[in-house]
């Protein structure tokens, strides 16, 4: 994606700052509802803020109503402003287009929160939207009108928001973050959400052996047990995993009945390394998965100490 325009002129990916910011979006991974033409998703996050489209740096959709443009950014980032520069022909076709920032897959991206309208942007020029630290992942452009979406660049501004110490590496191909943070279970969730994906699940004997690995070779000590995305139903005996999954594969040591367990589950870090119900509101160390899973829906979770948005 780095492109040298006509005229010899090279555009400075890193170049491009903002209050100091750089743009993240052009490490990220662009996509878009349809594709007219060679107007592809990525020519928007290509450095290159030339409007003239058919010098071929401008994505474009297919015309219809709905149409979005998303960016999904290496990481979890507090965004402070966006920058778009519109085709220098057909001006007013971005015009109601809204600007979304989050971490929520569903719907394309399009259900999350939303940083500003576009009432309009001047033909060919660059005009930039404040989005206030805004956190997310996903950074998406919706337009409801019947017009076809095009930009020539989509720059976003911000840092990346910081978790808490971890300790990296990889279980059965997957990325995962031991986090060296004790949070009870529900705060875990949460946590692995905002600047993750979700808590991390065993899905067979192969994914076992590889965590306990990793839980001899934590470059920090751990709490007896860490959480995984392992729930019970409230009113059953049945357990699953956070992303909506049921657990097939287990290793508990016992089976216990339900009516006295806790609904929350973990996993010993040393000896048998057994999993055990553990009363949820203790804090305990947590082991997120990080690796974006698109075509995986999560459980929705609800606390009353954390509002809804």
């Amino acid at each position: 994606m780095w492109i040298c325009c006509i005229f010899f002129q090279i555009w400075l990916l890193s170049g491009f700052t903002v209050n100091g910011l750089v743009d993240v979006a052009l490490t990220g991974t662009a996509t878009q509802s349809s594709t007219f033409g060679y107007g592809y998703a990525s020519n928007a996050i290509d450095g290159n803020t030339d409007s003239y489209y058919y010098d071929g740096s401008c994505s474009h959709t297919n015309p219809g109503v709905g149409n979005w443009w998303s960016v999904l950014l290496p990481g979890v980032y507090r965004i402070d402003t966006i920058s778009i520069t519109n085709r220098n022909e057909f001006p007013s076709r971005i015009n109601g287009a809204e600007i979304l920032i989050g971490k929520n897959l569903e719907n394309n991206g399009n259900n999350n929160p939303i940083c500003a309208v576009i009432s309009s942007i001047p033909t060919g020029g660059t005009s930039s939207f404040n989005c206030s630290g805004m956190i997310g992942r996903l950074v998406n452009v919706f337009l409801p009108a019947n017009n076809p979406l095009t930009m020539c660049e989509v720059q976003v501004f911000g840092v990346l928001a910081a978790p808490f110490p971890s300790f990296g590496t990889v279980v059965s191909g997957r990325n995962v973050a031991v986090v060296q943070m004790q949070l009870c279970w529900s705060d875990a969730l949460f946590y692995c959400r905002d600047f993750y994906w979700d808590l991390f699940s065993v899905r067979g004997e192969q994914d076992q052996q590889e965590l306990e690995e990793v839980l001899g070779a934590t470059s920090f000590p751990l709490t007896r047990l860490v959480w995984l995305g392992l729930r019970r139903y409230l009113l059953a005996g049945t357990w699953f995993w956070m992303p909506g999954e049921p657990a097939n594969y287990t290793n508990w040591e016992t089976n216990v009945v339900w009516q006295i367990t806790s609904p929350c589950g973990g996993i010993e870090t040393k000896n048998s390394f057994y999993w055990r119900d553990h009363p949820c509101s203790d804090s305990l160390n947590f082991i997120c998965l990080t690796d974006v899973q698109r075509d995986v829906d999560c459980v929705e979770f609800f606390s009353s100490t954390r509002p809804q948005t």
